[in-house]
């Protein structure tokens, strides 16, 4: 009898344990539950929902702006005649950018933005001796200076393969029939000299501008200059609105009218948009030209 009692007696002490053991875990239960609840309301109310920043819009800028009036400055290489087979080369395309630019275009643009291009390279000139041991005048571009011609309209570190202009085999006046000298590693032409006048050229017009956080872009109407010199009375100066068109816009006599003006046959021309990007360095670089 009593070792039975002392069986129940143990009994009683299990299952005692057992409910105190079952109540401890269903505390910790809630606690660890209660904790996780806590944390994901707090996770949720401390999550903030990504706020899309602003879209940049664009800033009308004057169309007489100095940038503005550097960046027209730096396409308007290939407006003159002495451009050669690279005549109003920006405007002969519906759309251009680095990618579709060829590599003897893009040393001819390193070409129009050396120094000494405004003064058909002037400073640019030198002595040489021909083979024969004749003394002639040469115009001598560095490689340097034409990859940094090339940087400064596209970008630092542009590639491009060296080799000669389109116009290098041929008798022309300006700056395309430029030769590369491997063995001296420098781009030669002879001087530029051009005896006609007046020299056919583009007139250009900007009609807008615009600035959408590091993109400036601007438009530009565009008109073919053509002249006729019948003789030294009579100068006809004919407006075309490609270099194409048969047919001309205007015509005037240069010594007895000058009422030719681009501004008042903007409505025919045609219009070319150009967009240049900022970099990290703080300039300005040609993205592409689009016929708009």
């Amino acid at each position: 009898m009593k070792k039975e009692k002392i069986m129940t007696i143990k009994y009683y002490v299990i299952l005692i344990l057992l409910l105190l053991s079952l109540f401890v875990a269903l505390i910790y239960a809630k606690k660890v539950y209660r904790v996780k609840n806590v944390t994901k309301v707090k996770l949720k109310e401390t999550k903030k929902e990504a706020v899309p920043e602003p879209e940049a819009t664009y800033e009308d800028l004057d169309v007489n702006d100095d940038l503005i009036k550097e960046l027209t400055n730096k396409v308007s290489g290939f407006d003159s005649i002495k451009a050669g087979s690279y005549y109003g080369y920006f405007y002969q395309n519906d759309y251009l950018d680095l990618n579709s630019i060829s590599d003897d275009v893009k040393i001819a643009i390193g070409i129009t933005q050396n120094e000494n291009f405004n003064s058909d390279f002037i400073n640019a000139t030198y002595e040489a001796e021909a083979p024969d041991g004749n003394k002639l005048n040469v115009i001598i571009l560095a490689k340097k200076e034409i990859q940094e011609g090339i940087n400064d309209f596209f970008g630092p570190n542009t590639t491009y393969k060296d080799t000669n202009l389109i116009d290098a085999d041929k008798s022309y006046c300006g700056f395309s029939g430029f030769k590369f000298d491997e063995t001296r590693n420098v781009y030669m032409n002879d001087p530029i000299s051009c005896a006609n006048f007046p020299e056919d050229y583009i007139d250009t017009k900007v009609i807008n501008a615009q600035k959408k956080g590091e993109v400036v872009e601007f438009t530009l109407k565009i008109a073919y200059i053509k002249y006729e010199v019948i003789d030294a009375d009579n100068v006809i100066k004919y407006i075309y609105k490609s270099s194409s068109s048969e047919s001309y816009l205007e015509k005037h006599n240069i010594l007895t009218d000058n009422s030719y003006e681009i501004t008042n046959i903007l409505n025919k021309l045609d219009s070319f948009k150009f967009t240049f990007k900022l970099h990290s360095n703080n300039y300005y670089y040609f993205d592409k030209v689009e016929k708009l």
